[in-house]
């Protein structure tokens, strides 16, 4: 089975241990060294496109992670999603009832107060990025209208938009898709990850057809 679409979200690991936002208190996290192991390349397409996402603290391990499954990086910004505040919608809603935001001044200030703070050694980081890589010529677009920015609210832990995996489709149409780290099924895309249904198992060297039980190298 190969795939002209992989999405993915891996779990990368981070210095940070002790905090309560830290990955690994939350899901299981892989070094580079591990997730470059993953013989992500017997899944692609002779011509495909990866979608991955990371962020700022990994710009250079994404590039490497990205070369290491056969693919070369075309965009660091393929998509950004802009991080508001988890209840910012109803905040939204009874603003707008209200009559608190008159101007588009008072949209940008609440847009403002509304998006997320996170850490950050310079700035605070509030958003994170999809960078699009290549495999052979990679897919055409089928659309020209899909847009790069995100805005959404922010879900459950490491949780990403749905409205990225719903752009991908409207991006490249319908090829074969599949999301690697995946937590739930989504129609159209087969799925690997620890927290859902596996449509492939994939270990290091090996990728099992769960359907079929045969095995590639």
């Amino acid at each position: 089975m190969s795939y002209d679409l992989i999405y993915c979200d891996p779990p990368w690991e981070y210095g940070n241990t002790i905090s309560n936002g830290a990955a690994c208190n939350h899901y299981g996290t892989m070094g580079i060294e591990e997730l470059k192991r993953l013989p992500v390349w017997s899944l692609a397409a002779e011509n495909a496109v990866l979608a991955m996402w990371y962020t700022g603290t990994h710009n250079r391990e994404a590039v490497a992670l990205a070369e290491s499954w056969g693919f070369k990086v075309r965009t660091m910004k393929g998509f950004t999603w802009v991080k508001l505040n988890q209840h910012a919608a109803k905040r939204f809603d009874k603003a707008l009832a209200g009559g608190e935001l008159v101007d588009f001044n008072d949209l940008l200030e609440m847009l403002e107060s509304e998006t997320r703070m996170n850490g950050g050694n310079h700035t605070r980081s509030n958003t994170e990025d999809v960078l699009i890589a290549t495999r052979g010529t990679g897919l055409q677009r089928a659309s020209a209208s899909v847009k790069q920015v995100v805005h959404t609210c922010l879900g459950e832990h490491s949780a990403k938009p749905w409205e990225v995996r719903n752009r991908l489709e409207k991006l490249y149409g319908e090829v074969k898709r599949i999301e690697l780290f995946a937590r739930e099924e989504w129609n159209g895309w087969d799925r690997w990850g620890n927290e859902c249904n596996n449509s492939v198992e994939l270990i290091t060297g090996q990728i099992k057809q769960v359907n079929h039980g045969e095995y590639a190298k």
